[in-house]
């Protein structure tokens, strides 16, 4: 038995386990970027905290005490100061989703001439403006880069589910093949990764501007806050996707097997 045959058998178990170790990042990467996309969905645990945004009026009026709208990818959230709702904001307009959000708006009476009928009439336009700016703030600002980054980073799995399959099997009658599996593997986790980052970048850069346009505007109608719970997970799910991306070559390697030396044994 000769010193390489020796340390095949000792090491190539611990190495292959070591080899395993990546996989584990596919969990927390498609979790982090499950969360950032669900964000203000639904009302269950959590999700509401998840917001790019949140938008509240600057005047400091006793109807208006409290209301707030939270801005995610595709929900959005309102807390009228008693009650906290979320929807998905797709395919609805700002009327809908308003009287959904705030169902006490508009109140029963903004349709008379009192001081109180005219408060509340200024009250509603007021939520109504936030719902809209909120929408408009998730259609032409907040684009969802970070969806498109989770389908290349699924189908970057599945080339390389085929890339291993490759080398296992490997065919030298059909090297195009297998160069464009190795590509796609690649080409497919490196632009996942890209885009995961231009996500992350741009919504900390876009909503910390956002914050602070609106508290040193003079005035401003809108007060925005960025949501830094959101931006954590983008920027884990970025730390993780690119340390998964690098580890592939490792992946794709082939390692140490006792085999190789049994007939020297």
């Amino acid at each position: 038995m000769t010193f390489l045959t020796f340390a095949a058998k000792i090491f190539a178990p611990k190495f292959f386990l070591f080899r395993l170790l990546p996989y584990t990042l596919v969990i927390p990467i498609i979790l982090f970027e499950a969360l950032s996309l669900s964000g203000c969905v639904s009302t269950s645990t959590a999700i509401p905290s998840l917001y790019i945004v949140s938008l509240r009026s600057s005047q400091n009026t006793t109807a208006l005490s409290g209301v707030k709208v939270r801005l995610g990818y595709f929900g959005i959230c309102a807390d009228d100061g008693s009650t906290q709702r979320c929807q998905t904001s797709a395919g609805g307009s700002a009327d809908i989703i308003t009287a959904n959000l705030f169902p006490g708006f508009p109140s029963a009476g903004t349709n008379g001439t009192s001081n109180k009928a005219k408060t509340d009439a200024a009250s509603n336009a007021v939520v109504k403006d936030l719902v809209s700016t909120a929408l408009d703030l998730q259609k032409q600002v907040f684009v969802s880069i970070l969806a498109g980054a989770g389908l290349l980073f699924v189908v970057g799995l599945v080339f390389l589910f085929l890339l291993k399959r490759d080398i296992a099997n490997p065919q030298p009658d059909k090297p195009r093949r297998s160069a464009i599996i190795r590509r796609g593997t690649f080409g497919m986790l490196f632009l996942s990764s890209a885009l995961v980052f231009t996500a992350a970048l741009a919504t900390t850069e876009t909503a910390g501007a956002l914050q602070y346009s609106s508290s040193a505007t003079k005035d401003a109608p809108i007060l925005l806050e960025a949501g830094i719970t959101l931006q954590v997970l983008q920027w884990m799910a970025f730390g993780f996707s690119l340390l998964f991306t690098l580890a592939v070559p490792l992946l794709t390697k082939s390692g140490i097997t006792v085999a190789t030396f049994k007939g020297e044994a």
